[in-house]
């Protein structure tokens, strides 16, 4: 019963702890997180043609959305290759619908936390 009565000082102890701790989870997990992860979410993260839209976010009202609504559409989703400069990886972002095969491709660099279009459907997605 005297926890009961001292709750208000239970919260002030242990919310700040536990702020602390998840705090150092999300930041363990991401420093951990594979080069090609990290590409591709600075990839979805960056800006897209749309205003205050991400890429990731202006493919769910576009892409996703069609394919919802009932369209034939086969998303392969985010692959990445590290096999360019260092600190510099490719991204694609893959589907197919009724016009064919998309393939949008972009370049993200770790060092720089910088994303670049690489053709025409990644120009489309991306802002830049």
């Amino acid at each position: 019963m005297r926890v009961l009565e001292n709750w208000p000082r239970l919260v002030l102890t242990l919310a700040p702890i536990a702020i602390v701790v998840l705090v150092a989870v999300v930041a363990t997990r991401e420093y951990l997180q594979p080069e090609s992860e990290k590409a591709i979410r600075l990839v979805k993260e960056s800006s897209s043609r749309k205003e205050n839209f991400t890429v990731q976010q202006y493919l769910y009202t576009t892409v996703y959305y069609r394919k919802d609504r009932g369209e034939p559409i086969t998303i392969e989703g985010w692959r990445a290759d590290a096999s360019g400069h260092e600190g510099q990886i490719g991204i694609e972002f893959v589907y197919s619908d009724v016009a064919g095969r998309h393939v949008a491709s972009w370049v993200a660099d770790l060092k720089e936390e910088s994303v670049s279009p690489q053709n025409d459907a990644a120009r489309e997605l991306s802002w830049h």
